[in-house]
């Protein structure tokens, strides 16, 4: 403040007043932005809700994505905290659709907004408050997200992404600020998606449920609706624009003959039987994931007993898992593109596996349509453990054909592949892995005890 002389004190001060005034008065507030995005009726409630967990299941072209995309905008520009900076991840299916789709989307709708920052080479934006907004395409992206803190994540189109990033990378990475997580998507039938949606339903506490059907919006014409009634499939229909899950997979390879051994009680606790010799399957990913399924041949039974999957590790970590098992092992079979030569080293997989792993076999090469023939024989014989085997039996459902008619390379299609592989060379290891002397659970009193010991093992705790 400047004091003027020559003057009493009442007067400065009174002149003091006058210019702090003026000042207030001369100092334009801030402009008022608004970003171009004008929420649809049925997802206002979406933009409303307080609750930590959402679930989202809306039919095709209702609008989801850019209301998620502005969801996450909203959120961002509201946190407050300035250290650490806030972070927030979209994460869909195909990079594809992540840089063609959405990330226009975001560029779109904080344009408006001063001060932007676009990395375009990460998909990243920070925004004005220094919130960060990355997304992530791609059947195995979300594992950047590993270690990373964020305080908001949508998963969307979540029946093409793998169930287990759900309790494997997202949960942990918002548990720092106590972030929030919107799962989304269009039906695909009774997977993983449906199984949520039930948990959902379960704990309405926790869970805040959309279920947006083409009925209940003014999204689509309604004569468009009614052509598209008509070109479209009944089941294509009730899953794509009435959001139902009761419609069977669309293009599901194994679907069926699941449903036939789970009706059959063929889905249920499998015990370890050590008459008979363990052989794994492997589907060996690089940048994708690795799947061993473990199996048993007994009498005429396929017993399948455990399950392993994961990423990001090399071989030596496989084995080491596979030989802290219990079981006696008489032989691992591996894809036939195991045996081709890193050009870095000159050595094959297979080779480097052999110094690690005996009695390994390789699946010879084979036509993709014949070995799904012979899994769909092979799973009819089979006796799953529903709980070591929980994440391949979900992926089996899920398997199916793209829109080209070819299987879709998706998180699925590992424990598919894996599956395959064993199927195609079962009876070629046959020498190595006996089992036709061993009674099946299927039959008689082994059954019975089998069932008794699982129950027992059950109630004990150590199996779920």
């Amino acid at each position: 403040m400047v004091v003027l002389a020559g003057r009493s004190s009442r007067q400065r001060l009174a002149s003091s007043d006058r210019n702090v005034n003026q000042e207030l008065f001369n100092k334009e507030a801030p402009p008022r932005i608004t970003i171009p995005y004008v929420p649809r009726v049925h997802f206002r409630p979406l933009h409303s809700s307080i609750k930590r967990w959402i679930f989202l299941v809306a039919h095709r072209r209702a609008g989801k994505t850019v209301a998620l995309c502005n969801q996450v905008v909203r959120k961002a520009l509201e946190n407050p905290r300035t250290f650490p900076p806030p972070r927030y991840g979209y994460i869909g299916p195909s990079f594809a659709q992540a840089k063609d789709l959405v990330w226009g989307y975001y560029k779109y709708y904080t344009g408006v907004l001063p001060n932007v920052k676009v990395v375009e080479g990460d998909l990243q934006i920070v925004l004005p408050n220094g919130a960060m907004v990355n997304l992530y395409g791609g059947a195995a992206a979300y594992e950047r997200m590993r270690g990373l803190y964020f305080d908001g994540v949508v998963a969307d189109e979540y029946p093409l992404l793998n169930p287990s990033m759900l309790g494997s990378v997202i949960r942990p990475c918002l548990a720092d600020y106590r972030g929030w997580a919107v799962i989304s998507g269009t039906s695909a039938g009774d997977d993983h998606f449906h199984e949520l949606k039930k948990r959902a339903e379960r704990e309405p506490e926790e869970w805040e449920l959309y279920d947006i059907p083409v009925t209940e919006t003014d999204a689509l014409d309604p004569d468009e609706v009614q052509a598209m009634r008509k070109d479209m499939t009944p089941d294509e229909f009730a899953r794509e624009m009435m959001c139902s899950f009761e419609a069977p997979i669309e293009g599901s390879y194994y679907g069926d003959v699941m449903n036939e051994i789970s009706l059959a009680g063929q889905i249920t606790g499998v015990p370890y039987d050590p008459n008979s010799l363990v052989f794994t399957s492997w589907d060996l990913g690089i940048d994708d994931e690795m799947v061993i399924w473990y199996m048993q041949r007994c009498g005429r039974e396929l017993h399948t007993i455990d399950f392993t999957q994961g990423s990001g590790k090399g071989l030596e970590h496989y084995v080491g898992e596979i030989k802290s098992k219990p079981y006696a092992y008489g032989c691992h079979v591996l894809p036939h593109d195991i045996k081709a030569r890193e050009l870095g080293t000159g050595v094959s997989r297979k080779e480097v596996l052999d110094s690690m792993l005996p009695n390994t076999f390789v699946c010879p090469l084979h036509r993709v349509e014949d070995g799904i023939s012979a899994t769909r024989a092979l799973i009819r014989q089979m006796w799953i453990d529903k709980t070591k085997c929980a994440a391949g039996i979900t992926a089996l459902r899920a398997y199916s054909k793209g829109k080209n008619g070819k299987p879709m390379h998706n998180w699925a299609s590992h424990a598919a592949d894996s599956m395959r592989t064993g199927a195609v060379a079962i009876n070629m290891i046959s020498p190595m892995i006996g089992g036709s002397n061993v009674i099946g659970i299927g039959s008689g009193a082994l059954r019975r005890n089998l069932k008794r010991l699982g129950s027992v093992q059950s109630n004990s705790g150590r199996f779920r």
